[in-house]
């Protein structure tokens, strides 16, 4: 079982960039009718999604949630010690995207900086390993992105993704703090034999891009992909969700002995309603403290957990009260995380719309 727990770190600043461009899924031209989108809708809660512009990258939304969480916490780039990547949406094969948006962001060259392309569990990921950095007292101040435009890897004429899936920036302001922060948990797991649930099949080095790949196909009526699309086994991913992220959670909080009556905030990955409805009543935590935002983003990967907190729990967060919080993120890997935190003083931004 694998455990960690990090002290002297607290989250200290949030926000979040979202394109304009909305898609309503009840007006998606892949069905054949409205009742067929509201179907969609009602399973999975989702109503519509952001999506950037062609030419318009993950990191470009990055640059604009950065630069807003800097300006309002008053920091500078120059004071920024870490700064961590969370996508698998990245500008190039290589080099790494981080250090592309240290000269953007125009951060420090002396800047420990490192893309982490994890999906769905990636900022809880990402929030153990940047902590566990900062817990030494040597880093003061770290910036964590957790950033994703689905929209570029998923085939517009597949009706098991283009409603799900969205495209968001988050960034989170960590700052070393022995004297406020309460200790972080963590428990992770992984089952690789899952790593074909959610995957893109040509692109890589293992299947590289070829003609045959570039070329659409209908697999099945109505569903059109490529080679290099992203694929979602909806059954494999649904048996795989029911099952690990509960299980995850219950050994979290028996582990560090939670007590879930205390919980003020349960913030899942938001992949479907129905399977986190099913992951909130298993571990027996109120609708009242499960916020959700999929049902105006969809899906938005890692940063899905990120977005939530600044679109649904911004008072919460700000304030002087100290919110006792469980996280859960899973999916592409097939790959969970789950953690407990302590926050309060958050400053959340305003959302910015590019």
């Amino acid at each position: 079982m694998s455990q960690l727990t990090i002290n002297n770190v607290r989250i200290a600043g949030m926000s979040a960039c979202v394109p304009a461009t909305v898609e309503e899924n009840i007006s998606l031209p892949i069905y054949k009718d409205e009742n067929e989108a509201l179907k969609v809708i009602a399973s999975t809660g989702i109503e519509r999604h952001r999506k950037v512009e062609q030419g318009t990258t993950a990191s470009d939304l990055t640059v604009k949630a950065v630069e807003k969480l800097l300006s309002d916490m008053g920091w500078e780039p120059q004071d920024v010690d870490c700064f961590a990547y969370v996508c698998t949406s990245r500008d190039y094969i290589a080099p790494q995207t981080a250090c592309v948006l240290q000269d953007r962001l125009k951060l420090r060259s002396d800047c420990c900086v490192f893309d982490l392309p994890f999906g769905c569990s990636g900022w809880v990921y990402g929030m153990s390993i940047v902590s566990s950095l900062m817990s030494h007292g040597t880093f003061k101040r770290a910036v964590l992105v957790a950033a994703e435009t689905n929209t570029q890897n998923r085939n517009p004429r597949d009706t098991a993704v283009r409603p799900l899936f969205g495209d968001a920036a988050t960034a989170t302001a960590l700052e070393y703090d022995p004297e406020r922060s309460r200790p972080m948990n963590f428990m992770y797991g992984v089952d690789g034999s899952g790593f074909d649930a959610v995957w893109a099949p040509y692109g890589g080095m293992r299947n590289p891009v070829t003609v045959d790949s570039l070329e659409e196909k209908e697999v099945s009526p109505g569903v059109f992909r490529r080679g290099v699309d992203m694929i979602v086994n909806g059954m494999d991913v649904f048996g795989f969700a029911i099952k690990q992220p509960p299980r995850s959670l219950k050994e979290l909080i028996a582990t560090f002995n939670i007590d879930v009556e205390t919980v003020d905030l349960l913030l899942l990955h938001q992949a479907n309603k129905f399977i986190d409805e099913k992951i909130r009543k298993a571990v027996k935590i109120p609708a009242e403290k499960t916020p959700y935002c999929l049902e105006d983003f969809g899906n938005v990967t890692s940063a899905s957990i990120p977005l939530t907190m600044v679109s649904r729990c911004r008072e919460k967060l700000s304030g002087g009260t100290e919110n006792h919080c469980v996280a859960c993120g899973f999916g592409v890997g097939l790959a969970w995380a789950s953690m407990e935190f302590y926050a309060s003083d958050v400053k959340v931004s305003d959302m910015v719309i590019y």
